[in-house]
């Protein structure tokens, strides 16, 4: 099914906007005239009874025209979304329908009830091409410092079947890039907070922005994981979260300033072996800082049940994104990991996705057991 830009309906939508900016206008320039008028717009809204939340929806065929509109309108409220002109609303419009007919079609062609399903994510308005610039920004060209053959291999005994290091206290809240690249800054400060509640008993929001703001390769448009590790093990910790705030762009090094959180120091890093077996063993520990292939529209409008990466490269150095593994799981004898990403509750399962554990892959779904890292705490 086509939608048309010119139904009645988005014509009206339309309409009532351009009032609306043009009124904007007026009262920017009299701004003490008639106050009382700011509450109209709210009239102006078209009713979205059909459609009181995105959450949730099973979007498996495509909605009419009417209900597109709807959707649209609830989406960018629930996201808080406002654009500067009509040019750019119509545009990113536009771009919302082809990501929906995108979402319905990936949905209709599962294969089985764990595979992933679609939904409206946080990011329904970016093509591919905005999303990919954004956040899948990981820096690849210099990490591979470690060899195959120098990664020493993680033992261990009996690993419990089921495991989920949230339960445990071991994992703060999910949190949003907001437009940065920083990935690596939030998978390794997650690791760190891991190690640490596991060590001391008490779970602590550690701050990324102060490993964004002092990492010196680091920033916004990408920067290494690794790194990240290095620079919280010389600083000998990092501040919390409420003392050293993300902002969502690099700045100016405070570290200085603000004293670290006690405890929160670590004397190293590790590489977990490279296979299936090598992450059960590490992630049975501790949260363990991953690096995968997210350079997908799968990826980005995730909503849940079992990602399998189908569309992801053989090779295992093609890798664009960092996250969290908290922990493992299966579900209707699937096995999958319970993943943390860095784009806030509104994706995937309330800022979580599930990542097949697939044994007939050396290097995992989207090259997951290629490049994890572990701090070391004593």
């Amino acid at each position: 099914m086509k939608i048309s830009y010119t139904s009645n309906r988005f014509l009206l939508f339309i309409i009532f906007t351009a009032c609306l900016c043009l009124y904007f206008a007026i009262q920017k320039k009299n701004p003490d005239e008639n106050e009382d008028i700011l509450i109209i717009p709210s009239k102006f809204e078209i009713p979205t009874s059909k459609y009181p939340t995105t959450s949730g929806l099973i979007l498996d065929k495509l909605p009419n025209e009417d209900d597109v509109i709807e959707l649209f309108q609830v989406w960018k409220k629930e996201n808080g979304r406002v654009y500067k002109d009509l040019a750019e609303m119509s545009k990113k419009f536009a771009t919302f329908v082809s990501n929906l007919k995108y979402i319905v079609e990936s949905n209709a062609e599962r294969d089985s009830p764990n595979s992933a399903h679609l939904g409206l994510t946080n990011y329904a308005d970016l093509s591919s091409t905005e999303f990919e610039e954004t956040y899948m920004t990981l820096n690849t060209d210099a990490m591979d410092i470690v060899n195959d053959d120098d990664v020493q291999d993680v033992t261990c005994s009996d690993p419990p079947l089921t495991l989920d290091w949230r339960s445990s206290g071991a994992v703060s809240p999910v949190n949003a890039q907001n437009g940065c690249g920083c990935c690596w800054a939030f998978a390794a400060v997650g690791a760190i907070e891991g190690i640490v509640a596991i060590k001391t008993g008490k779970l602590t929001p550690l701050s990324v922005q102060e490993v964004l703001d002092c990492e010196p390769s680091g920033s916004c448009s990408g920067g290494y994981l690794e790194n990240g590790f290095s620079w919280v093990k010389g600083n000998k910790g990092i501040a919390t979260q409420t003392s050293y705030r993300y902002t969502a762009k690099k700045g100016g090094c405070r570290s200085a300033k603000i004293k670290n959180s006690a405890n929160s120091g670590i004397h190293s890093y590790e590489a977990a072996a490279r296979s299936d077996r090598g992450l059960l063993c590490a992630v049975a520990k501790q949260p363990l800082a991953v690096m995968i292939y997210a350079r997908s529209p799968k990826f980005q409008h995730y909503k849940g049940k079992i990602f399998k990466g189908e569309d992801c490269p053989l090779d295992p150095m093609n890798v664009t994104h960092s996250m969290l593994i908290v922990g493992y799981n299966s579900e209707n004898n699937e096995d999958y990991w319970i993943v943390k990403n860095s784009h806030g509750t509104r994706w995937g399962i309330h800022g979580y996705m599930w990542i097949k554990r697939d044994y007939t892959k050396q290097y995992g779904v989207c090259a997951i057991n290629r490049h994890g890292y572990f701090p070391v705490k004593n």
